[in-house]
């Protein structure tokens, strides 16, 4: 009853066509659909971006332990390694910078390269690899206002003998 009461003051005050185009509401779905598809699809986009970043930064990690991985069983190889690192996913992946090996210690739970022979804790130097992975990403859309890499990288370190 009470849309009819309403239909009827529009058609006075706007007169009848307008005010029966403004009481029709047949299509008020598809133009709220309308509206906010855009927001939906930006949204859909957005959640695609990050999830394309987080898997590729996994890949590139795993690339990464595959080098360190490498080293662990077969010592160090500057080229095997380099070559584990490519050859450990699908992306492209580049052992950048070049595996270093060095003597270090491991004091308060980081590894501190030394010259000496001894450790500040009394114990002797290990041999570690450093093993780094890089690859690019390049999101499907130049968000401008959330800031993401453009070059994935991650490191890993390990102790031989």
């Amino acid at each position: 009853m009470s849309d009819t009461i309403f239909t009827l003051r529009l058609q006075q005050w706007f007169g009848m066509p307008f005010g029966r185009c403004l009481a029709d509401r047949c299509g008020a779905a598809g133009v709220e659909f309308a509206l906010l598809l855009p927001v939906l699809v930006t949204l859909l986009i957005g959640m695609f971006d990050y999830g394309a970043l987080a898997y590729q930064t996994m890949q590139v990690s795993a690339a990464a332990h595959a080098g360190a991985e490498y080293a662990l069983r077969h010592g160090w190889n500057a080229g095997g390694i380099q070559t584990a690192v490519t050859g450990a996913t699908t992306l492209t992946v580049s052992a950048t910078p070049a595996p270093q090996l060095s003597k270090a210690c491991v004091t308060g739970g980081a590894v501190v390269v030394t010259a000496g022979s001894t450790c500040a804790s009394g114990g002797s130097p290990g041999n570690y690899v450093v093993v780094s992975a890089q690859a690019s990403f390049s999101p499907i859309i130049a968000w401008s206002s959330f800031v993401m890499p453009t070059t994935i990288s991650a490191h890993a370190t390990i102790r031989i003998q």
